[in-house]
């Protein structure tokens, strides 16, 4: 197989990939570590910056918004 050393590497970074997501999934599942007497907006800050970025990335991964064709 010509790309056996290509695929070998995607296939890796994939993985390394579902861990992350795995790692951000339980960080949300947790409300990202606050317990709700703690929540001020900061927390709410932190919470939006998540969702931006994640929306970024997911847009260009799915080819939506700016990252449509």
């Amino acid at each position: 197989m010509k790309n056996e050393k290509a695929l070998s590497t995607f296939m890796a970074k994939i993985a390394e990939a579902q861990t992350l997501l795995a790692e951000l999934q339980a960080h949300v599942d947790d409300h990202m570590g606050a317990s709700p007497e703690e929540i001020n907006y900061g927390h709410v800050g932190s919470a939006g910056y998540m969702v931006e970025k994640l929306t970024e990335l997911t847009d260009w991964a799915l080819g939506r918004g700016e990252y449509a064709q």
